[in-house]
């Protein structure tokens, strides 16, 4: 590799140094790795095709690389280190309002224990190359390690809810149930590159960052953008809707992308496959977020505050906020030929069918919104299931999917404009041996 891989060494050496900082317990909920290691990027949900056209406007592509130093600057006259601090102080876009970090950082400066949380796909998860990172090489861990020693009196507790293959529209559905449940008092959002330009993403997406800043709890609420080899992200549309709530932006496109499109880097220096940052690239992750924190920690003082709860109108949607998800433990459910399974490592109380006699699963709920959680697999062994709403048959899911790796799916079964009670029946019918395995549903009223 190139000297940047030296540099980072060199820089991570530096950061590593006094290690051994107050970071308080870990809740890694989302360590094992995926079954396969297909490109998330392409793991798109299965409404989105049902939703609307594949019409991503510019919002599946890099943003323009052309970075104003590269036109002012003479890199042939810099060293690496100083190209390097380049790139990372690049990638921040904006420390947005301040009042909520500043809040959080001055109860830790106090001696007040906080939590770290961070939702979104692989990258967050810390999946790579077919193998997952050990938790002290994630991004994640490392930077609320690097937090924990700058306030020492704290106890900084950590929460990892990264899930390989999902969107935000199932990282919406589980928020309460993987993030809100720790009390974080920061969380970092991770899905530029597991969504897609559709409605469906946008929905969701800004539905989610509304639902994490509703919350009585004031949450430091940090977008993070990544980026894939083929120059796939979802900054465009994402960063608008971060403007929109005056939300802290970092961005791997407008940093470590424009080394790359600039020849002063390539991408194995970042990745090992074609998605996900292996250890000198979380190292790469870190420090971009590690340069925020920086940004921010010398102005504390000055910007503690009320916090305004007030939320401007949507600029996509807000109707799927405040999702709760439903699985065996918590929901009342009439069931025959499914029996309870743990149908994934993150979704340990959902129901399985096996077998040709058929199977159903109903209950009432009362909801608007209404989403399903299956597991999918590319295999003519994984069947259909018929949705029925009160009485009549709205749909067919089909967990046998080309893109399918024995991964979580989700499918809207209900998308109404008000909530109502519905009878719900997920019926497999007995004519064909097959499998269906439901993780959960998630419903918003």
């Amino acid at each position: 590799m190139k000297k940047f891989l030296t540099v980072l060494l060199a820089a991570s050496m530096l950061l590593a140094a006094g290690c051994g900082g107050n970071t308080g317990s870990s809740s890694d909920i989302g360590s094992s790795a995926p079954d396969d290691s297909s490109s998330v990027v392409e793991q798109n949900t299965s409404d989105a095709a049902d939703k609307e056209s594949a019409e991503a406007d510019d919002t599946s592509s890099a943003p323009d690389s052309s970075a104003p130093e590269t036109e002012e600057i003479d890199y042939s006259k810099l060293s690496d280190d100083e190209i390097y601090k380049l790139m990372v102080e690049r990638s921040l876009i904006t420390t947005g309002d301040m009042t909520r970090m500043a809040n959080v950082l001055n109860k830790a400066a106090n001696g007040e224990e906080i939590t770290a949380a961070y939702i979104g796909g692989s990258i967050t998860e810390g999946y790579h190359d077919g193998l997952t990172l050990t938790e002290d090489q994630k991004w994640a861990k490392m930077v609320t390690t690097w937090l924990g020693e700058q306030y020492p009196e704290s106890t900084v507790n950590y929460v990892n809810a990264g899930l390989s293959g999902t969107p935000s529209v199932l990282g919406n559905m589980r928020l309460e149930r993987d993030v809100l449940s720790h009390d974080p008092d920061i969380v970092f959002v991770e899905f530029a590159v597991n969504d897609g330009g559709e409605t469906i993403y946008k929905n969701a997406y800004e539905s989610l960052v509304r639902t994490l800043l509703a919350d009585e709890r004031d949450i430091a609420v940090v977008l993070l953008f990544t980026i894939v080899e083929s120059g796939h992200t979802c900054q465009p549309h994402m960063s608008k809707i971060g403007e929109h709530y005056g939300l802290p932006m970092i961005s791997l496109p407008d940093s470590m992308w424009v080394e790359i499109q600039e020849g002063r880097m390539t991408w194995d220096d970042y990745s090992g496959d074609q998605s996900h940052p292996h250890v000198e690239g979380s190292q790469l992750v870190r420090d971009l977020i590690i340069n925020y924190y920086e940004n921010v920690i010398p102005t504390v003082s000055e910007n503690t505050g009320d916090v305004d709860n007030t939320l401007p109108e949507p600029l996509n949607s807000g109707d799927y906020m405040n999702m709760h998800f439903l699985e065996s433990t918590n929901m009342d459910v009439e069931v025959e030929g499914f029996v309870n399974n743990e149908t994934y490592h993150w979704f340990k109380n959902g129901w399985f069918y096996k077998g040709d006699t058929g199977a159903s699963l109903k209950f009432t709920v009362d909801c608007k919104k209404l989403g399903m959680v299956f597991k999918a697999n590319n295999s003519h062994l994984y069947g259909d299931a018929q949705i029925i709403v009160d009485g009549e048959q709205v749909m067919t899911v089909s967990s046998n999917m080309a893109s399918g790796w024995n991964n979580p799916e989700q499918k809207y079964i209900i998308d109404d404009a008000e909530s109502a009670q519905h009878e719900v029946e997920i019926r497999v019918e007995a004519d064909k041996a097959c499998c269906f395995f439901i993780m959960g549903f998630a419903y918003c009223n």
